[in-house]
């Protein structure tokens, strides 16, 4: 994988070094919620400074998108287990306190969307940086995960959303929260596993068409930029086209009698 860096990519990295040496202090270090690319890109930096088993991350439940960066000190290194259990051992509080769920329920007045609460919710002046997910439950209500520092902040400020009166109270039951995605499922043929045959089949593009979209910089695997045609995908990946959509590929299912190969995916809808 060849990976043109960004600024943006360099100031991750950066602040990646800078929670290490912050973590050594003997601190568990949190950062900002991530993207999910950019979630990939500091998971490749971390493992690259030699510090795969001092990190995890994490966005407030099991599918969450968008996560925060979890950095441990490095005298946990030395001690068995997954790097958030040991975490959940040794800073329990830090850890709890880190990201707070804050459910918003309308009025029944209007179907919300999740433009709807994002739009309200940004209006308020706070940075996109210190939210993660949206998770919309029904029409009528989501729970949003943030950062603690802006948690009561958002409690005692969100009172409107799009034109619908709405009402804020922490959100005590993660564990139990189940969001319902959408997908559209597609089943096709590929001559192989290569990324521009894949890419081709879920978008309908050509092969050639697939492939430029590929050198030109507009495909990730993964959350991460892939300008190679030829990769052998492995499964199961998430694949993602500027222009048309979200993909998770799930499995390919044996061979056709022409040899071609099954393959079952999906589109996020």
């Amino acid at each position: 994988m060849k990976l043109n860096i960004t600024d943006a990519q360099k100031l991750l990295a950066s602040r990646a070094e800078d929670y290490l040496r912050t973590a050594d202090r003997g601190e568990l270090v949190c950062g900002n919620f991530l993207t999910p690319s950019e979630a990939a890109y500091v998971a490749v930096c971390m493992k690259e400074l030699g510090a795969q088993d001092r990190f995890f991350l994490f966005g407030g439940y099991k599918e969450a998108e968008r996560k925060r960066l979890f950095v441990l000190p490095s005298f946990l290194s030395d001690i068995d287990g997954e790097s958030e259990e040991k975490a959940r051992a040794y800073f329990p509080d830090d850890l709890s306190n880190s990201i707070k769920a804050v459910k918003i329920q309308g009025s029944g007045y209007r179907t919300l969307f999740h433009r709807d609460y994002l739009g309200s919710l940004l209006a308020l002046g706070i940075e996109r940086t210190s939210l993660g997910d949206i998770a919309v439950l029904d029409d009528h209500s989501a729970v949003l995960f943030c950062t603690d520092k802006i948690f009561d902040f958002l409690l005692a400020s969100i009172d409107r959303v799009a034109s619908d009166k709405v009402t804020a109270s922490e959100y005590a039951n993660i564990s139990e929260l189940e969001v319902k995605r959408e997908y559209l499922p597609i089943s096709d043929t590929v001559a192989s596993n290569r990324l521009d045959c894949i890419i081709g089949a879920l978008t309908n593009l050509s092969r050639e068409k697939a492939q430029t979209a590929i050198k030109s910089g507009l495909c990730e695997v993964n959350y991460l930029p892939e300008d190679r045609c030829d990769l052998s995908l492995s499964i199961p990946s998430t694949i993602s086209v500027r222009g048309y959509g979200k993909y998770d590929v799930l499995s390919f299912d044996g061979e056709t009698k022409k040899g071609r190969l099954r393959m079952t995916a999906r589109k996020y809808v």
